[in-house]
């Protein structure tokens, strides 16, 4: 399990892996220099609060963490939700593929990396296409739709492009299962999540705009919109918490100096 020198095992033992306190371009640099190092297959994860609840829930997503190098913080939720904990957070930061992808793919067209990303409906991926292809017409970027029954002959597909970044957006928990039982099978340099970011940027789901991001109410421009899929995760996850926060608070307590 990994552990972050500044907030102790307590904190990796409830969210399954360290989490950096990363801007997007710091953590951009970090992929690229552990591509550099010429290693594959490793997995950077990020947090939010399903995310968090999973990790307490579900055995797989809590293997998922165990595996993967470190976290960044995905949603403000978890971020507010560490607070709570006690958790030292001065100096995070959140980001979210939903609200800079673009911004990725800039970073890795200058870059010169190959991106493959699986995931979203087959309508999604054909509308990104084109999206993609006029906005980042030097990017070598391959796309999947996430509704394939074999999965051999996706591996075989995104191998066969040899990517430098597999972004996996298969939604929580799916991708997170899917990545570790198919991770040896893959040569991809490193593997990310990135839930339902595509179906966002391609019109299939209604986007949160950037002012609601900004203020930490994207959960709620989504639930808005698609409440019958989202309603327990947003409005019944965070209660589901409270235990495991409360319990996080007492364990880093009794680890402070005194």
């Amino acid at each position: 399990m990994n552990e972050d020198s500044s907030s102790g095992p307590a904190l990796a033992a409830f969210a399954g892996c360290t989490i950096r306190a990363r801007s997007l371009p710091d953590f951009f640099l970090q992929l690229t220099a552990r591509l550099a190092e010429g290693e594959k297959g490793i997995i950077f994860a990020h947090h939010n609060l399903h995310s968090l609840y999973l990790v307490q829930t579900d055995e797989q997503v809590r293997r998922f963490y165990q595996t993967s190098c470190e976290c960044y913080i995905d949603g403000m939720g978890a971020l507010w939700a560490l607070r709570v904990a006690g958790v030292e957070t001065a100096g995070m930061q959140r980001f979210s593929f939903m609200d800079c992808l673009p911004e990725f793919l800039t970073m890795a067209e200058r870059a010169s990396l190959r991106v493959f990303y699986l995931g979203g409906s087959p309508a999604s991926v054909e509308r990104a296409r084109h999206w993609l292809g006029e906005s980042w017409p030097e990017l070598a970027i391959g796309l999947h739709h996430g509704y394939a029954s074999n999965s051999g002959r996706v591996i075989e597909q995104i191998n066969a492009f040899a990517p430098d970044l597999l972004l996996v957006g298969l939604g929580m928990p799916l991708q997170e299962q899917w990545i570790l039982e198919h991770r040896d099978a893959l040569t991809a340099g490193i593997i990310l999540q990135a839930g339902g970011t595509l179906d966002y940027y391609s019109g299939e789901q209604a986007q949160p705009p950037a002012s609601w991001s900004r203020l930490g109410a994207a959960w709620l421009y989504r639930l808005l919109h698609d409440p019958g899929r989202l309603w327990r995760r947003y409005l019944l996850t965070p209660w589901c918490l409270l235990g495991p926060l409360f319990r996080l608070r007492l364990a880093l307590s009794k680890e402070a100096p005194r």
